[in-house]
């Protein structure tokens, strides 16, 4: 089942509400531009994008026809110069994920995104501390100079398998900092 996720993006926040914001719809076929140039990412037939209400350096992603409730996040936060994606990694794990009812690693892993160092844990918990409702997380952390990304998909976990094609596409078509068209 993990082996069909392949590698995930993180953020693992507390999430607040997601609002559709005027200027985020993307004709399909162009890449997707997060406000500020943040960074630009190609985003699957049949999925969308909205700002998240009180965060405006994270973009909620998701594809409502796929089985699963699945969602990807990915946020903008400034890190000092010379921050190391395993150690966000390891923050999350002992801040955030660590917590969460019957939270288990199948995987950790270092990756590159777009050319830059990046750290990969994928896992599951328990849904509201049930375990007949397993969910399936990934999150990867991406440092590129100052600016890190953190990249967080979750879904049912019967269900992961379903998004491996579009999570593929979304993580290697990420490029930080989109250029000016």
């Amino acid at each position: 089942m993990w082996k069909s996720i392949s590698v995930a993006l993180v953020l693992g926040l507390a999430i607040p509400a997601q609002a559709q914001v005027p200027g985020m719809f993307h004709e399909q076929g162009t890449p997707f531009v997060a406000p500020g140039r943040a960074f630009s990412v190609n985003i699957p037939p049949s999925w969308g994008a909205a700002l998240v209400q009180g965060d405006p350096d994270t973009i909620q992603f998701r594809n409502d026809r796929l089985p699963g409730h699945g969602s990807l996040y990915i946020r903008r936060i400034t890190v000092p110069s010379g921050a190391h994606p395993r150690q966000m990694l390891l923050n999350a794990l002992e801040s955030r994920l660590g917590k969460l009812p019957g939270f288990r690693i199948a995987q950790k892993r270092d990756v590159r995104v777009a050319g830059h160092p990046a750290a990969s844990v994928v896992g599951a918990y328990d849904f509201h501390g049930n375990a007949q409702y397993p969910r399936a997380l990934e999150e990867i952390y991406v440092v590129a100079g100052t600016d890190a990304y953190v990249f967080h998909f979750e879904c049912a976990e019967p269900a992961a398998g379903a998004y491996t094609k579009d999570l593929t596409t979304l993580y290697t078509s990420f490029q930080p900092r989109a250029p000016a068209t």
